[in-house]
């Protein structure tokens, strides 16, 4: 980790980063161009001294119609946390698609929750529940903020998945075909007719 990373994380000084250098609270391996490198598990074990860390579970579905799905995964979830022994710090969950963010307000108080180092796991019931496309991207990320992704299930549920995917896909080529009516019409207007 770079100094400056550091000194905005912990908003501390360079000469108290230098004491904590020196002290061995912080170590650090000096690079070939000469400059240092911090570990990051100190740092992060400096930020979090106080706070313990959450395990939290992130459930979604695609549509309203999938409610009593949204409580099973919850049920679920919480079971296998029960059995695994963990405590549940907080729960979150949304109705969207999982191919778009835009209605994903769960997901957003998690990663905020994440990117402040309150989280040390999250857990779902599938993989594709946290997000259809790029999880590996979400995995990496997450990873930058010590926060592990534990998929309880590789195997998800036929059912739900053929039905959400499905959603997905409309949803997809609705978005799609309104943008194309809509440059179409704006491109008729510009040339004097509609049609």
């Amino acid at each position: 980790m770079k100094a400056e990373e550091v000194l905005n994380l912990l908003q501390i000084s360079r000469k108290t980063l230098h004491v904590y250098s020196k002290n061995g609270r912080i170590r650090y391996t000096v690079m070939p161009n000469k400059r240092y490198n911090y570990n990051e598990e100190d740092v992060y074990k400096i930020l979090n001294k106080d706070v313990k860390r959450k395990t939290v579970l992130y459930a979604r579905v695609s549509t309203s119609k999938q409610k009593n799905d949204l409580q099973n995964q919850i049920q679920q979830l919480k079971q296998w946390c029960f059995m695994n022994g963990y405590t549940i710090s907080a729960i979150y969950s949304d109705i969207a698609s999982g191919v778009s963010f835009e209605k994903r307000k769960g997901f957003f108080e998690m990663l905020d929750e994440i990117i402040n180092n309150k989280v040390e796991k999250v857990i779902v019931t599938y993989k594709d529940r946290l997000s259809r496309v790029g999880f590996e991207l979400f995995s990496y990320l997450f990873r930058k903020y010590r926060t592990e992704i534990v998929v309880i299930s590789e195997v998800g549920s036929t059912e739900l998945d053929s039905g959400e995917f499905f959603e997905d896909i409309a949803s997809m080529l609705h978005s799609y075909s309104m943008k194309m009516y809509s440059r179409h019409r704006n491109h008729s207007i510009e040339v004097g007719y509609e049609g």
